[in-house]
Formats: C-alpha cells, structure tokens, sequence
C-alpha cells in the first residue's frame, strides 16, 4: 500500500471510531436515523482525511482553526448522511425530503457548537488529526512529499 493510500485507509478507521462516538451520543436523539451517520463515517474519515493531508505541514494557529474547521465539516456530512438516511430508509409519509435532510445538516454542527461538544471535541479532533500527521505522505522530512 502506498504512503497516501496507507494515510487514507487509516482517515477510514479514525471516521469510524467518530462515527461511533456520536452514534453513542445521538442515539438518544435520533435513534432510528443516526444508522446513517455511522454508515457513512469511513467515508466521512477518509473526505477529512484527504482534505487535510497537508494538516502536518501548517504553523500551529492554523492547524488549530484547521481542526475547528475539519471538526464542522465532519459534523455537517455526519448530518447530510443522517438526514439522507431518514428520508430514504424511514418511510414516513407527507414529510418533505430535503427538509428532513437539510434540518439534520444543521442540526449536529448545531448540537456540537449549543450542547457544548465541541470544547471536548476539538481537542481530540488535534490529537487525531496529530496521529495521522505522523504518518502523512506530506510530513516535513518524508521521501514523499
């Protein structure tokens, strides 16, 4: 496996071990819809992950407002596959599809910034983004840049 692929599939993995994390945190919200989220959380990991494969490379300030920024997008795609889910899987009738997959958009960055996650959150968004700094193809220093 290529550096980057190796990058990626591990940007999977970590998506997955989110994806699991809100899952136990939303569930109580949205118990039938958040399936959704947590199907599509390696695919969340890996868009992140390609998004921010030069992360390693940046000045500290900006690889924290990087990883603000990576934590809310994540949050807006966990949503959009919530939302797509429930509009698709649930059969429930007279609702209006892209309301439902616009409100649970919204709705996760929202809970993330208003339930107070993202003071927990952030920091360990870093740490992960860190962990995979480490083994980036575009690390400072790696025959591969």
């Amino acid at each position: 496996m290529t550096p980057t692929g190796k990058y990626i599939a591990l940007s999977g993995v970590s998506g997955t071990v989110w994806g699991c994390l809100v899952t136990a945190v939303a569930f109580e919200f949205v118990p039938q819809a958040v399936w959704g989220g947590l199907i599509a959380s390696p695919a969340i990991g890996c868009i992140i992950g390609f998004a921010t494969l030069h992360w390693c490379r940046l000045r500290t300030p900006l690889r924290i407002a990087a990883t603000l920024l990576s934590l809310y997008a994540a949050a807006v795609l966990f949503g959009l596959s919530v939302g797509l889910y429930d509009w698709l899987a649930l059969d429930i009738p007279g609702r209006i599809a892209h309301g439902v997959v616009l409100q649970a958009a919204v709705a996760f960055p929202w809970g993330l910034t208003f339930l107070g996650w993202v003071v927990l959150l952030w920091p360990l968004g870093y740490l992960n983004h860190w962990l995979l700094g480490r083994i980036s193809p575009t690390q400072p220093g790696s025959a591969i840049t």
